[in-house]
């Protein structure tokens, strides 16, 4: 069941060597959903933790996004989900496949291609 999103993806160019198919992969998913909208940012930093800035994390390559569940009128609704990294096709239709099934809670998305919050927010909850 498909439901209205948002995509957020970094786009600030530490992304790694297959951010072109990866990006025609989520592109291509979001073409298949009625209320998916995809925007395309610098860095996402702040939101999430990039593994490619920080030596805290796997040091993966590859696409870091957030997806935001929401109304049709693009209002928030519920807790985003922060994506990556997403370091190539397959990993991208995984995320393609949970985006088109609704973003489901269920463990149809790996937790390898769920990102960390950002050190300072994780602080905030100590």
């Amino acid at each position: 069941m498909s439901r209205p999103f948002t995509l957020i993806v970094c786009r600030a160019g530490c992304d790694g060597p297959a951010a072109s198919a990866v990006m025609e992969t989520l592109r291509d998913a979001l073409r298949t959903t009625p209320h998916g909208v995809l925007v395309i940012t610098s860095c996402l930093h702040g939101v999430l933790r990039c593994d490619a800035f920080g030596p805290y994390g796997r040091g993966a390559r590859g696409l870091f996004a957030v997806a935001q569940p929401c109304d049709t009128d693009r209002r928030p609704h519920g807790m985003p989900t922060r994506l990556g990294p997403i370091t190539g096709p397959a990993d991208a239709a995984a995320v393609g496949a949970w985006l088109r099934a609704g973003l489901p809670d269920d463990g149809t998305l790996p937790e390898r291609l769920r990102a960390a919050p950002p050190p300072r927010a994780v602080a905030r909850l100590n």
